[in-house]
């Protein structure tokens, strides 16, 4: 079997060379051609890497989070654009510092411990960090630390990730305003209106009072969308709502479920009266016309109402009560209120334009 003595050595730019073979046996002609392939393989990973380095680099300069690289004695040894603009301090200021070039004195010694535990036992670190600026501001950050390790698992580099805290906590701040209210109309949504109301039947119980839910529903609101266009509707639901929510108290909720269905939370009502009084003024604001995007709309609405205890005593019995109440009055013409009940009275207002309420009001 044949013996190949192979040695290498790396030339300044990078490029990798095999300058000396020998065979003991075998084919001369065999020898060379597995060296020049062994040498092209090389130069294609050789190629790969500068290739990735390249991208790496790329991503580093046009981030916008700070982003530092220490050597394992903590020393600098890069850093990006964003970490300047971030510091005030200029790359050739940072490079062969520490990070304490930033320290602000505002964390104890257990705070670094606690840090250093965390790399030693988990490599990583993530928190909320107080750091000084060149100017000698001293501003919060989000720091993120990663130490990274050779084959051997020996520490080579500490690589740090500066977040603004102040877009972090907005975009945490965007996020909860996301789960909890309506995109287009900045309404409490379902999953917030349920909650209240759970919160609201839990006070309801404790100091024996009444609570109302109505829901409320636009009447043929598919035709303007069809008619004038969804930016119309759009900008109809938005009018309508803040229209309709001018009409409670404070301490009452009014959401948006989705599309054109709507529901309002009245709590610690004294009489089955006050919530009828507030449907009465829903349907005494949807009298005057709107004017969107050049169109003057009549819109009416139709309401149907579950009061706490007499028609139902839990969240979902509410709700499913009012929902049913609602479609009473949709049967009955739609523009007008019911209260769930066996009998569920019907209470609207005579509609003399009922084909074209979403048409301009001069046609």
């Amino acid at each position: 079997m044949d013996r190949y003595e192979v040695s290498s050595d790396m030339e300044q730019s990078g490029e990798i060379d095999v300058i000396e073979a020998s065979s003991n046996h075998g084919d001369e002609t065999v020898l060379r051609q597995e060296l020049h392939a062994y040498r092209l393989e090389l130069r294609k990973t050789q190629r790969r890497l500068d290739e990735a380095h390249s991208l790496i680099a790329s991503i580093s300069q046009n981030a916008t989070e700070g982003i530092l690289v220490t050597n394992a004695r903590c020393v600098i040894q890069s850093v990006n654009p964003a970490l300047e603009r971030a510091t005030g301090y200029s790359a050739s200021e940072m490079i062969g510092s520490t990070p304490v070039l930033f320290r602000s004195k505002q964390h104890d010694k257990d705070f670094y411990s606690e840090m250093w535990q965390a790399l030693e036992e988990h490599g990583q670190w993530r928190g909320e960090v107080l750091n000084r600026h060149k100017n000698g501001e001293i501003y919060p950050e989000y720091l993120a630390v990663s130490a990274v390790k050779d084959a051997q698992h020996r520490v080579t580099h500490y690589v740090g990730i500066y977040s603004d805290f102040h877009t972090k906590g907005y975009i945490l701040e965007r996020m909860h305003y996301l789960a909890n209210y309506d995109g287009l109309t900045g309404l409490p949504n379902r999953r917030l209106f349920l909650d209240r109301l759970k919160v609201s039947l839990s006070h309801a119980r404790r100091d024996r009072h009444m609570l109302a839910v109505m829901f409320v529903d636009l009447d043929r609101f598919k035709q303007v969308n069809d008619t004038h266009g969804h930016k119309v509707g759009d900008r109809l639901l938005l009018a309508v709502s803040e229209r309709l929510r001018n009409c409670l108290r404070e301490v009452d909720t009014f959401a948006r479920l989705g599309g054109d269905e709507f529901t309002a939370l009245l709590p610690a009502l004294k009489h089955p009266d006050d919530a009828l009084n507030v449907a009465r003024k829903f349907l005494d604001c949807c009298t005057e016309p709107m004017t969107i995007e050049g169109h003057e709309l009549r819109f009416t609405v139709s309401i149907g109402i579950g009061i706490y205890p007499s028609d139902g005593e839990d969240a979902e019995s509410l709700l499913h009560h009012a929902d049913i109440a609602m479609y009473r009055i949709k049967e009955a013409g739609r523009n007008g209120y019911v209260r769930y009940s066996d009998e569920m009275t019907v209470c609207r207002i005579p509609d003399v334009n009922a084909t074209e309420d979403w048409l301009p009001t001069g046609k």
